[in-house]
């Protein structure tokens, strides 16, 4: 994110960025928001990752092409969209040998 290469969602205090991480092929959403904790109370903010890999626990094929939409509306750089695929864990297995993963 350091290279400014993210779009901002800004509330003034606690904005949330959104970037594509090309080498994973990964957007990422974060805040630092310090009310949003671990379940210790620690580790402020939120960071959320999102993909298009099948076999990801990441795999979140319409939330990818939201951010992507919106990264690409801003001039940033983005990932193609996503083909959808259902996301239900008992179809996950059908799903990827229908894609030929």
């Amino acid at each position: 994110m350091s290279d400014g290469n993210y779009v901002t969602l800004d509330d003034n205090r606690n904005p949330v960025h959104v970037w594509y991480d090309a080498k994973d092929e990964e957007i990422h959403l974060t805040c630092n928001d310090p009310r949003l904790t671990n379940e210790n109370g620690q580790k402020p903010g939120l960071h959320v990752v999102v993909n298009a890999k099948l076999t990801s626990a990441n795999y979140n094929p319409a939330t990818f092409n939201q951010l992507a939409r919106l990264l690409r509306l801003e001039g940033k750089s983005a990932p193609a969209e996503a083909e959808l695929h259902p996301r239900q864990l008992a179809q996950r297995d059908q799903v990827i040998k229908q894609a030929g993963g």
